[in-house]
């Protein structure tokens, strides 16, 4: 009931700050070139509204007007803005609340619930690679009993001694949704294909990642009601207004160390807290890493840990697409600088986002860096995922989760030496084919290239490629592949390996592989699977009206899924979604090749019966006669294109946002008309009441005996000044 309570008067609280925020603390941001917009992102992180397609919108104090200013950036008033961003952001929660799970208006983010749920179903499916460990409590719960545990799942090989390490944290910043299902998704991805992906198989072996889905669980079940919660719930501080305490400024190494790296004012929202470390949370964090990660660095600020050191630590937050290593409490370069930019390049290669150090504007303090690498010497990275806070379900899926994947099955493949494994060079582009004599050769590259924006990064030729069959490479289990140009004297090099017949079993095999460059630095392993069988094939073809999802029925990762339609149409993937154009009878066919080109199909024959309509969702904002009207949030359950056609008054238009001024005040009828593909239709209609704009109200005259009153007496001009006070106040009022 208390949390109910709390959330029901911060959604109040946050509903009223829209109406409320004078119009000098909201500006649009634009910047003189994109290395200040970074910084400003990472400085000033906590006063993030939204990334607008001409600049990005910022709630800022009059400090940090000046501060971006000194920076040369250019800033404008934006009260009216921000005022339909915020509402329109709010639109999403309270109009789109149908789906049966996820946060609503966000089906592809698991509530805090379903996240342990959805856990619990892993560790059940998967026990001898998983364990939950309860690590601590929330504040409400430590403090209420009625909050939550802090639960990390540990995924690996269980009999394993003293294994490398990552450790990974999500959501600490309760509205970053797109943080806890990355780290979500990547659990599911790691145990889902621990038997057929060839790369997870060894990390999983030999290794263990940890990972702490909901770090701010509290904070989140506010956040999942469309409030742009940032900190924990900690009822001691500020608790009408901003309540908590920010979680990512409350750790204890450097805790409150650098002037404006955090604040003392309790409703800011980067308040640190009343100690180092005082915060539950933060408590079982430091506590659960100091556990699992020895100390590696010495006891002054310019030890470096050894560049053999092993175990990494994430901290994935939203948004700005940026790979973040420390410092960020200073500008000065970390006593292990190289190597943890080469693992920040290296990570930013797969999500192609933007690799810097942290430091932003101005240094920051009590961070999680501050524990994993000040503290204790270990390899620390932030992700700063996506373009938004709450990030749109498409935007997630399409962009932020398989790039991001990719970044997060590297970074497991680092683990065993960050600092090192990351200057190496890496295995691409493999290739796998029967030669004459029915031999298998692989075909691949090794190259030192893989850095994002490495024109300015050193790269090194490749000296040699050593591998393995059947059993990871390693000094005592090597062979050394074939340059295909006879010569290693380039950063990227093609090799091959033959493999013979007699090194399958059961016509299978796995090839270890590793470069190393002309530094000495070896790259990470690279596995690759063989499978000289004929594939199996399954899959099947559900429709929910014209949209049909086709499914691969225990896919292996590695090999090819083409699924041919008698439309005509041809689908790639494991899964594919497509609209059919009309009501009638299909077949397609799965065309199943793994990874030597040996194929195998299945036809499959479906039907479309039905067709759905449109849904058709309008918002809209008037400033007096000139209204804007948003359609984009109309929905089709079954098309891919949607038509709209508009009209009011005499007016006629089409598109997604239509602006329409109305000649004079009065009662009007705005009709949409949303078409998909199928010629199905859905019609609103909005009964719209607008004003005119109410005309100037003339200051009164000051009599003229006031004007010429020379006895020092200002009561009449204080009349003066609260009548005109009261008259520009009734004319606001009618905005």
């Amino acid at each position: 009931m208390l949390r109910k309570l709390l959330i029901s008067g911060l959604m109040l609280g946050a509903t009223n700050a829209i109406a409320s925020v004078q119009p000098s603390q909201h500006y649009l941001v634009t910047f003189p070139n994109s290395d200040i917009e970074a910084k400003a992102k990472i400085s000033l992180h906590h006063n993030l509204i939204g990334d607008r397609p001409n600049g990005v919108l910022f709630t800022l104090s009059k400090e940090e007007q000046s501060l971006l200013k000194r920076f040369g950036a250019t800033l404008q008033p934006a009260e009216h803005l921000a005022k339909q961003f915020l509402t329109k952001q709010q639109n999403i929660f309270d109009k789109l609340t149908s789906n049966s799970t996820g946060i609503p208006g966000f089906s592809c983010y698991a509530t805090v619930e379903e996240t342990f749920q959805q856990v619990d179903d892993l560790v059940a499916a998967h026990p001898e690679y998983t364990e939950l460990v309860d690590i601590g409590d929330s504040w409400q719960k430590q403090n209420k009993g009625e909050g939550y545990d802090l639960k990390v799942l540990k995924i690996g090989k269980k009999d394993l001694v003293n294994p490398p390490i990552l450790f990974i944290q999500s959501a600490m910043h309760a509205r970053e949704l797109a943080t806890a299902a990355l780290t979500l998704d990547f659990a599911k991805q790691l145990l889902a294909e621990r038997e057929t992906n060839a790369d997870i198989n060894w990390i999983l072996e030999t290794q263990h990642i940890h990972i702490l889905f909901q770090t701010n669980p509290d904070g989140r079940k506010i956040a999942e009601t469309g409030v742009s919660q940032r900190k924990n719930v900690n009822e001691n501080h500020c608790l009408e207004a901003n309540v908590g305490v920010d979680l990512n400024r409350n750790f204890s190494f450097g805790w409150g160390s650098v002037d404006g790296g955090s604040s003392g004012d309790a409703c800011s929202a980067t308040y640190r807290g009343d100690s180092p470390g005082s915060e539950p949370e933060v408590a079982a964090v430091e506590s659960y890493v100091r556990s699992i990660f020895p100390d590696q660095r010495g006891p002054n600020i310019s030890d470096a840990a050894p560049e053999n050191t092993q175990g990494l630590y994430l901290d994935i937050h939203s948004y700005s697409q940026l790979i973040l290593w420390p410092w960020g409490g200073s500008y000065d370069a970390a006593p292990n600088a190289k190597g943890l930019e080469s693992l920040g390049r290296k990570l930013a290669y797969f999500n192609d986002y933007r690799p810097m150090q942290s430091v932003g504007l101005y240094p920051t303090d009590g961070t999680s860096d501050n524990l994993a690498y000040g503290e204790l010497g270990i390899a620390h990275i932030t992700f700063e995922l996506g373009t938004a806070f709450f990030q749109s379900c498409g935007y997630y899926g399409a962009l932020i989760k398989p790039d991001n994947l990719k970044a997060l099955l590297y970074a497991a493949k680092v683990t065993k030496a960050p600092y090192q494994l990351t200057q190496g060079p890496d295995i691409a582009d493999i290739n796998l084919a029967l030669n004459a004599q029915q031999q298998i050769v692989l075909k691949a590259n090794a190259t030192d290239a893989r850095f994002k924006n490495n024109s300015s990064w050193p790269m090194q030729n490749i000296s040699k490629v050593r591998y393995a069959v059947n059993q990871l490479v390693s000094d005592d289990n090597q062979q050394l592949a074939m340059f295909s140009d006879g010569n290693a004297d380039s950063i990227t090099e093609q090799f091959e390996i033959v493999i013979n017949n007699n090194q399958l079993i059961d016509k299978k095999a796995i090839v270890y592989m590793q470069a190393q460059d002309s530094d000495g630095y070896w790259g990470t392993i690279t596995a690759q699977s063989i499978d000289t069988n004929p594939p199996s094939v399954a899959g099947n073809v559900v429709c929910s009206g014209a949209k049909c999802q086709f499914n691969v029925e225990n896919p292996v990762s590695g090999f090819n899924y083409k699924w041919q339609l008698s439309s005509g149409d041809v689908l790639e993937g494991e899964e594919a979604t497509h609209i059919l154009p009309s009501l009638g009878s299909y077949s397609a066919t799965l065309v199943v090749t793994n990874s030597i080109g040996v194929s195998n199909s299945l036809a499959i024959d479906f039907n479309v019966t039905e067709l759905f309509a449109p849904e058709a969702v309008v918002s809209h904002l008037c400033n007096y006669l000139a209204c804007e009207f948003d359609a984009s949030l109309s929905t089709d359950a079954d098309s891919n294109t949607l038509s709209y056609a508009w009209k009011a008054e005499d007016a006629s238009a089409s598109g997604m946002l239509f602006s329409h001024s109305f000649s004079q005040a009065g009662s009007y009828k705005v009709e949409l008309v949303v078409t998909d593909e199928h010629e199905q239709e859905a019609r609103y209609e909005l009964d719209l009441k607008v004003e005119a704009e109410p005309e100037p109200v003339p200051l009164p005259e000051v009599p003229e005996d006031v004007k010429k009153d020379s006895s020092g007496s200002n009561s009449w001009l204080m009349l003066f000044i609260l009548t005109a006070g009261a008259v520009i106040r009734r004319q606001r009022v009618k905005h």
